[in-house]
């Protein structure tokens, strides 16, 4: 890190860049919600999120998905291919919870019934299949966005939001069916992808498969009680216990 120039600083981590272009990320301890209107900070939290993000950068690498991630540079440094980020987050809804429920119940989201039965309507409840929707990413307050707006503001060609689609998709078939063996439902997670400054391909980037951008809930929990059990960020955001603990039994979880 003695060469590395200090870049940025984003809600968890710092970002620096080495002489040879590549990125480093820096996981920190800090923690916010609400677009920043709540912070705090939880021990390990940073190298928690470091080591899962690395985790699932080289397994989702095994299964051809194209990332910018290069290395793991313990305790919570992650190496990267310098990208241009896009300007949107894309979000794989698998259940009607969240931003999601509550803009279904104010009639702000049309939903068919390709992903939701016409009898069945209720928080919590599973969807037929992942729905995935863009949100920005460069604006004062993250919004939803269409489709339509990406093309007509181009930001995006329909190729490219194709694209975006199904890579997310291919990370949800890969990290769901893993996380059911060890106990944890997927429930959404939200992705981030660039424009590789020397190919030009699309990468899947940032961080990927922590409780900090993922939905995780305690899988027996939901199975036999009818219970959402939070192991996510939403220990934090409704105040449910310790979120280093809680981040530490996901870890275990998954890696070991």
């Amino acid at each position: 890190m003695d060469e590395a120039k200090f870049i940025g600083r984003g809600k968890a981590k710092d970002i620096y860049q080495r002489p040879n272009g590549d990125i480093v990320f820096v996981f920190t301890d800090r923690v916010t919600a609400f677009d920043g209107i709540k912070k705090a900070e939880y021990n390990d939290k940073g190298a928690i999120c470091c080591k899962l993000s690395c985790f699932w950068f080289e397994k989702l690498q095994a299964e051809g998905i194209k990332t910018h991630f290069k290395e793991y540079v313990p305790p919570n440094m992650l190496v990267a291919e310098d990208v241009s980020i896009l300007p949107v987050e894309v979000i794989a809804r698998n259940f009607l919870y969240g931003s999601l429920w509550k803009r279904y119940k104010k009639g702000e989201v049309e939903i068919n019934t390709e992903f939701i039965p016409e009898d069945e309507k209720s928080e919590g409840m599973p969807l037929e299949k992942s729905y995935v929707e863009f949100t920005t990413k460069f604006e004062r307050v993250d919004r939803p966005i269409t489709e339509e707006e990406l093309i007509e503001s181009e930001w995006m060609t329909k190729s490219e939001i194709e694209h975006l689609k199904m890579e997310t998709i291919k990370v949800g078939e890969i990290m769901s069916p893993y996380l059911s063996q060890k106990g944890i439902i997927l429930a959404d997670f939200k992705l981030e992808f660039g424009r590789s400054k020397m190919s030009g391909d699309i990468l899947l980037a940032d961080e990927v498969g922590t409780p900090d951008g993922c939905r995780f809930w305690d899988k027996e929990a939901y199975e036999r009680r009818g219970e959402i059990l939070s192991l996510d960020k939403d220990v934090f955001r409704q105040e449910k216990g310790d979120l280093s603990e809680v981040y530490r039994e996901v870890y275990k979880r998954i890696v070991d």
